[in-house]
């Protein structure tokens, strides 16, 4: 009987393995174009989708891939990214942002010592810092080319970065181990009757 205890307990330890989504957002006051509408000291915000289950890479960096879309005070609506866009956090930096994933470029970052810890698998309160990325570079969304170009590598621009999640889900494991564990103690209970 006590081997049955054990297996229920170590179960529902394990049940505290979990995934679930996870919104990544930053945002500056940026100088740039979309679509080839200029923008100057407006809000940009860029949010990607994802799950805490895809996230990879390691030990200190680390990629999270989502659909990604980025909209600028003033202009009308919401530009899908068309490449691969990844949140991305180098603890190593520390810093934390989005990049290209299709072209290997980096968009928009913030660096702050609070990323030297972080691995993009919880929610994190607004962090401001210094932003950089590659200034001037074309970004192609589905309203036309993003472009952020001297609110990079500026001091008068720092960039916010913020991860939100709504909630999590045991694994499918876990649930196996936890459907596991209690069927064990169901026919142990039924065998000792």
């Amino acid at each position: 009987m006590n081997w049955i205890k054990r297996v229920v307990l170590t179960t529902l330890c394990c049940a505290a393995a979990s995934a679930g989504p996870i919104t990544f957002t930053e945002t500056q006051s940026g100088i740039g174009s979309l679509g080839g509408t200029p923008f100057s000291n407006a809000l940009v915000t860029i949010v990607l989708t994802s799950d805490t289950s895809t996230i990879t890479g390691g030990p200190a960096v680390f990629f999270d891939i989502g659909p990604a879309t980025v909209t600028v005070a003033g202009i009308p609506g919401t530009a899908t990214f068309v490449d691969t866009i990844e949140a991305v956090v180098n603890q190593g930096c520390p810093c934390a942002g989005f990049s290209d994933e299709t072209t290997d470029r980096s968009m928009l970052f913030d660096t702050n010592a609070a990323f030297s810890t972080y691995a993009l698998n919880a929610a994190i309160s607004p962090i401001t810092g210094d932003s950089s990325g590659n200034s001037g570079m074309s970004f192609p969304t589905s309203m036309g080319a993003f472009i952020l170009s001297s609110s990079l590598n500026n001091p008068d621009h720092p960039a916010t970065f913020t991860a939100t999640t709504a909630g999590s889900v045991p694994e499918p494991g876990t649930l196996g181990l936890l459907a596991t564990g209690i069927a064990l103690f169901l026919i142990r209970r039924r065998v000792a009757a």
